[in-house]
């Protein structure tokens, strides 16, 4: 399989199962409803790639580099994704809501900078460290995950969902929260920001 991806330009329907292409640079190759099982694209490099409704299942993409790639209607489920900067991917003229989607993703030190990826999915995911300055996620489903240390400032969470969302420190003065959906146990959270005395 690792050979295959190096030798063809275009994939269409295709099942990749456990490739190892750790550090390996991957360019300028189209995958079409192909799904992506075990595989280790740990450092690796997609270069002027397109991924169009494709999955990855359980993938290793630690410090993976996106550069110029596009990815419409993608999901990566039960990956670990550290250390991505999302932002050097393809987004311009991207009139797709939610062309990535994440769940049960490890996702920690990656950035998202001054995207804008309205109702994108981070689904009971772990998301330390993890940069959203700038971003337009309204409508973004951050359910169940874990966003320990992660930047939230000038933010568009406008009807976000933070239902079972934990760890978040997100400034109600610095962020657009408007009919955003928190757990009220958490919510007290977000009165950190303000100049106030909480008391028993």
């Amino acid at each position: 399989m690792k050979q295959l991806i190096n030798t063809e330009k275009t994939y269409g329907n295709e099942i990749f199962t456990s490739l190892t292409c750790a550090k390996e640079v991957i360019s300028g190759k189209e995958f079409y409803d192909c799904r992506f099982e075990s595989c280790d694209f740990n450092e690796a490099q997609f270069l002027n790639c397109e991924f169009n409704n494709c999955t990855f299942v359980a993938c290793d993409l630690n410090n993976l580099n996106v550069k110029n790639s596009k990815f419409l209607e993608v999901e990566f489920l039960d990956c670990k994704i550290i250390g991505v900067n999302w932002t050097l991917a393809y987004w311009r003229g991207m009139l797709l809501a939610a062309p990535i989607t994440f769940k049960r993703c490890m996702i920690n030190s990656s950035t998202f900078y001054g995207l804008s990826l309205e109702k994108i999915i981070f689904e009971d995911c772990r998301s330390h460290y993890v940069d959203f300055r700038e971003c337009n996620l309204s409508g973004a489903n951050f359910s169940n995950s874990d966003l320990r240390e992660s930047f939230f400032n000038n933010t568009n969470l406008t009807n976000a969902n933070f239902k079972e969302a934990e760890n978040y420190d997100i400034n109600i003065k610095n962020n657009v929260i408007k009919n955003a959906t928190f757990c009220r146990y958490e919510a007290i959270r977000l009165l950190s920001s303000l100049d106030i005395n909480l008391i028993d």
